[in-house]
């Protein structure tokens, strides 16, 4: 394939890029976003929903953070986005209703370690500058003024990302962005930039005259198209069926359903729980893919024209391996575990030690018919033999569905009447909807030529289906160690924070081999500067608590 050149003939950009009006991968994939937004900030600074929501299959996450919160903690969050297959948004929420608070934002992406941060993450990142700034619109120069600052500050900081620019008043002024976003993106030096409108449009409180159509839907039509002639990159950046205060409503089926016929992105607001004073547009319970509930659950899961039915992951993100992740790279260690050899169960038995039940396949997914389920889980088994050996990490994965919600072990274990576990067991949780289920474990026991992967599907009475079984290496030993600090040995510069607790900053080889403690500390020192060394290797902190 022609590599694409960007507007000023530029080679292609190291991660994703625009041209005209659509989002492309670096390796020239175009990318439809679809995915939710999420308080992290607030409700999860550790990032532990992050695996829920990749379980709806979203391509992306809008990470809602403000200038207060820890770089670390972004840095970490970023991290699991990328390493569950999800393209990671930040955007800083000081911003929202106060145009003046643009310029803490700029202050806060232009700090040496968000920048450290951004440039070891740009393959993957879009950068949201700040949230719904401005309480009412803003004139067109002044906001081509102050985004054109930010943008050329930025670029000039070495910033090639994607950056996204919200509409003014509240992040629902389309004016702006049809009118003002040519001329900045023209002016931009990296010709990259996203346009995020919000679109907080109630029935009850619209206005003909003042937004110029005469239903909120016609606005909703209009803007899109417009952005298309325009040839502006524009995404739905909010919405949910409910604005602030539950004010309602708005047709965010027709939302979902024009950016479908246009191949325009959209994230959802929000997946929660949180939105204290509009508890409707939380789309769980308590942040867990089991506990979707109402529109969540249909713009999630349900709906054909949800995120479940239309989101695409870019092929470079599904297939890379990454540090934090769980996802792996070369050859599948399980046989015939896309289920399409020949014989589709070659390599595979099943053992039906009390419980009854009838195995097929078609087009690569199994499907269990338990007729009984027997009293215990291991009444009904399906199994592999392959090897493990000492000291190597694996990742395991999986899809799986039931056709009601059910419990299924999974275990990789010694074949002996002792079953020495070699990954800790999983007891997963299906639902009537396909899951993604994947998680890594080094091998600490002595090889073994004869090891098993074992799924207990007894117990219960309830059919499933299995697809897409991998089990694979993870990274090489350097590769597992921490490797965006990798940079900034070789730059001899940067900054990182003290854990805690007692820590050591190492230094190591890139065969792994320890060359030397650098630093070491109590705990709770706040920022500290990596030293300045003369030799190339690979610093990991340490948190020795």
């Amino acid at each position: 394939m022609e590599k694409i050149k960007d507007m000023n003939g530029s080679s292609v950009k190291p991660g994703f890029f625009v041209q005209d009006s659509f989002l492309y991968s670096k390796d020239n994939e175009k990318v439809v976003l679809r995915g939710v937004n999420h308080m992290f900030i607030w409700t999860d600074r550790e990032g532990k929903t992050i695996p829920e929501i990749a379980k709806t299959g979203a391509n992306c996450v809008r990470i809602v953070w403000n200038t207060r919160g820890r770089i670390s903690d972004l840095d970490n969050i970023i991290s699991l986005c990328i390493a569950n297959g999800m393209i990671p948004i930040p955007e800083i929420h000081d911003t929202t209703g106060n145009w003046d608070r643009l310029s803490d934002a700029l202050e806060f992406w232009l700090r040496e370690e968000t920048l450290q941060m951004i440039y070891n993450h740009q393959e993957y990142l879009i950068l949201n500058i700040g949230n719904e700034p401005g309480d009412k619109a803003q004139s067109a120069d002044d906001f081509f003024n102050a985004y054109n600052i930010i943008v050329t500050k930025l670029r000039a900081s070495g910033v090639r990302v994607p950056i996204m620019i919200d509409a003014d008043e509240w992040g629902q002024n389309e004016k702006n962005l049809l009118n003002v976003g040519p001329k900045l993106l023209q002016a931009d030096p990296e010709h990259n930039l996203i346009f995020s409108i919000h679109m907080w449009w109630p029935t009850e409180r619209h206005n003909p005259v003042a937004t110029g159509y005469e239903t909120v839907k016609d606005r909703i039509k209009g803007t899109l198209e417009e952005s298309l002639k325009r040839k502006i990159p524009l995404i739905v950046g909010e919405f949910a069926p409910v604005a602030a205060g539950g004010v309602r409503e708005i047709p965010y089926k027709f939302i979902m359903s024009e950016c479908e016929r246009l191949n325009i992105g959209w994230l959802a607001w929000s997946w929660g729980p949180g939105n204290f004073d509009s508890p409707e547009m939380d789309m769980t319970v308590h942040g867990s893919y089991n506990t979707l509930i109402g529109w969540g659950k249909e713009v999630a899961v349900d709906s054909p024209l949800g995120i479940q039915n239309t989101s695409v992951i870019p092929n470079f993100i599904q297939n890379k391996d990454f540090t934090t992740g769980s996802q792996g790279t070369g050859a599948n260690i399980i046989e015939n575990g896309e289920f399409n050899a020949e014989d589709p169960l070659s390599g595979w038995t099943t053992d039906f030690w009390g419980g009854k039940g009838d195995v097929t396949v078609k087009d690569g997914v199994v499907h269990f018919d338990i007729k009984k389920g027997g009293k215990d889980s291991w009444n009904l088994q399906f199994k592999q033999h392959f090897a493990l050996h000492k000291g190597v990490t694996y990742i395991f994965s999986m899809r799986a569905k039931a056709d009601k919600p059910r419990t299924l072990n999974v275990n990789i274990k010694k074949d002996c009447e002792s079953y020495t576990p070699y990954a800790n067991g999983r007891i997963l949780d299906l639902s009537t909807s396909w899951q993604n289920f994947s998680w890594k474990f080094t091998m600490k026991e002595e090889t073994d030529v004869d090891a098993v992967l074992i799924f207990d599907m007894g117990g219960v009475p309830i059919s499933w289906n299995l697809a897409d079984v991998s089990l694979v290496h993870a990274r090489s030993v350097a590769d597992r160690l921490n490797r965006t600090f990798q940079r900034n040995v070789q730059k001899n510069s940067g900054y990182f924070n003290a854990p805690n607790g007692p820590w050591e900053l190492h230094l190591y080889s890139t065969d792994g081999k320890l060359l030397e403690i650098l630093d070491k500390g109590k705990g709770g020192e706040g920022m500290r500067q990596y030293p300045k060394i003369e030799r190339s290797g690979i610093m990991v902190i340490k948190d020795l608590g």
